[in-house]
């Protein structure tokens, strides 16, 4: 049974907080399979390649523009994805926005053996935190990685209570 992902309370890695951050890239790219490779690309460049965790970052990236231009609405004629990439004490946010999906809510699978399903699994297993918003027909999904280590458990992440499509607390 796939688990459910929720959206996060998780307030340092709110890309709605964006002041704290400094947004180092943004781009609307065409929701096709094709600008997956571009996605991977711009991220690249936006931490450059120096970054302790930029082939996480740039592989976690590749998993959630591949979910929303597979996925969402994004993916019909003229769809977009926008993709955003922020730094800050905290370190990096990635953040993917799309046109939303039937389904309003992104799910955790695992699929072991399978050649595709466990995207979001493997953002759960390798980011620091992460979580989506769903607002006005668009789904913003987001990670967040440390600047260097992942956090001790006791530090670590809780994906908790579910927003509204206001992002109050339900």
């Amino acid at each position: 049974m796939p688990a459910e992902a929720t959206d996060t309370s998780d307030r340092i890695a709110d890309p709605a907080l964006l002041p704290h951050w400094l947004i180092l890239g943004r781009a609307t790219l065409p929701g096709q399979p094709a600008y997956v490779r571009e996605a991977r690309r711009l991220v690249a460049a936006a931490i450059g390649a120096g970054h302790p965790r930029a082939d996480t970052a740039i592989l976690l990236t590749s998993e959630l523009v591949t979910n929303a231009v597979t996925h969402s609405r994004s993916r019909w004629p003229d769809g977009t994805i926008d993709l955003m990439v922020a730094t800050a004490i905290y370190g990096l946010l990635v953040a993917v926005t799309d046109e939303g999906s039937d389904s309003n809510v992104p799910v955790i699978r695992s699929s072991p053996g399978a050649e595709s399903g466990n995207g979001l699994l493997l953002v759960e297993t390798l980011a620091d935190g992460w979580g989506f918003r769903h607002s006005r027909g668009r789904t913003m999904v987001w990670f967040r990685l440390c600047a260097t280590e992942r956090p001790k458990a006791s530090q670590d992440r809780a994906l908790s209570r579910p927003f509204t499509d206001a992002g109050n607390a339900a």
